[in-house]
């Protein structure tokens, strides 16, 4: 589980420079790249949350453990700055649906 949570960061954050790298270019394309690096990113860190709490067991959802936290702050992620279904809709523009 561990392993599986370590390549998604990492394709996470290979999104995330991309993305920043067409900021630096100034390209056309920095809009539908910035929206799959947010979803992909935002997905992977609640998903990162939800199995870190299923490896502490019931301790994840206790408030002494920063998981609980991490959890909530994944969470918010997902529906601040642009909800995940809004990043579909701009991404789906981009393949002409």
């Amino acid at each position: 589980m561990l392993a599986e949570l370590w390549t998604q960061v990492e394709a996470a954050r290979s999104l995330v420079y991309r993305a920043a790298c067409n900021y630096d270019a100034k390209s056309s394309d920095l809009g539908p790249m910035a929206s799959m690096a947010r979803l992909f990113a935002t997905d992977v860190a609640v998903r990162a949350a939800v199995d870190s709490i299923q490896i502490h067991g019931g301790y994840g959802f206790t408030e002494e453990y920063v998981i609980s936290r991490f959890f909530r702050e994944a969470k918010i992620l997902e529906i601040g700055e642009g909800t995940n279904e809004i990043q579909h809709i701009v991404i789906a523009r981009l393949l002409g649906c």
